[in-house]
């Protein structure tokens, strides 16, 4: 039997990552590396092959034609040994790999993980913060938790909590000469934005305000944990709900000012691929993530429907 000539097989795996995620920083972070590291790699695999993979432009990189033609063959190459090891018995050691938008991971689940760690010590966990969708197909995420309407193309998607929006603020804003006791009472506090002004509006709206337009001023901020944590440190009010504001909420560093709400038709859904329950990690930690929304126990899965992506394309805010 002749011999197969290959070049370094760890030069082909920082490829087919780097080529999989469009980066070689994220193809460093999956196989636990450098920047440098998988470019040193792949450099050498161009080296020996005598031409370019890759277009480097700035930070971004995309395939060569010869890249474009490699790039498949090693990807189904890789899936058919992780296949043939696993069939063969090896246990899934990986890391469980959650995409999660910053706000939800800071404000929600990192406060919960303790649990799942103790429950599931042989599960290595990674969060992957992100406020980007994840394509299960190309990348090495294993489950995520997405905030829109649900019913995005391809995934299996389980609704985890609705969304309300209240008005928040620290008790040491709060100036006894301007009291709050109604909605219009706001205008003399700094309101605090998140992604857009119209939110405050629209709830001011609701409570019954007649042309808020006073509401389209102060700060906005990207993320609804900067927000908060300015509400928190007595910036202004902000507008939140229970699944990010509850930890403040108990332990008294901000309080509600009414018990007037606005529905959001948004709220947040754990997703992942629809053989994703196949490996027992994720099926961990979607029963573990249910029983902390308090769903009770875990039902069967929906599969997924083949419609057109719904919500603000965001993982979660």
């Amino acid at each position: 039997m002749a011999i197969r000539r290959l070049p370094s097989l760890k030069a082909l795996r920082a490829f087919e990552a780097a080529a999989r995620h469009g980066s070689f920083s994220r193809a460093a972070a999956e196989l636990s590396v450098t920047h440098a590291a998988v470019s040193h790699q792949i450099r050498a695999l161009e080296e020996e092959l005598g031409a370019g993979l890759f277009h480097r432009t700035g930070r971004a990189v995309e395939l060569t034609e010869r890249g474009e033609r490699l790039y498949p063959v090693l990807a189904a190459a890789f899936d058919q040994i992780a296949e043939g090891w696993s069939q063969a018995g090896a246990k899934d050691t990986a890391a469980l790999t959650v995409s999660v938008e910053p706000s939800f991971a800071a404000r929600w689940l990192v406060l919960r993980l303790g649990k799942f760690n103790r429950a599931n010590p042989e599960i290595e966990l990674r969060l992957l913060p992100s406020s980007e969708l994840v394509d299960f197909s190309r990348e090495d995420v294993d489950i995520g938790v997405r905030y829109g309407l649900g019913g995005w193309p391809d995934v299996v998607s389980e609704k985890l909590f609705e969304a309300t929006v209240y008005p928040v603020c620290s008790p040491a804003l709060l100036d006894p000469k301007k009291p709050i006791r109604k909605p219009e009472d706001l205008k003399s506090y700094p309101l605090l934005h998140e992604e857009t002004m119209e939110h405050w509006q629209q709830w001011l709206e609701a409570a019954g305000v007649k042309h808020p337009r006073w509401a389209l001023r102060g700060p906005l901020f990207i993320e609804a944990s900067l927000a908060l944590q300015a509400a928190a440190g007595g910036q202004g009010v902000a507008l939140a709900n229970d699944t990010l504001a509850m930890a403040d909420l108990a332990e008294g560093r901000l309080i509600r000012l009414f018990d007037i709400e606005m529905p959001d038709e948004e709220g947040y859904w754990l997703v992942y691929p629809k053989d994703g329950l196949k490996k027992p990690k994720v099926q961990a930690f979607r029963n573990w993530i249910r029983e902390e929304a308090g769903l009770g126990p875990p039902e069967a899965p929906k599969p997924p429907e083949m419609l057109t992506p719904r919500g603000r394309g965001k993982a979660v805010r």
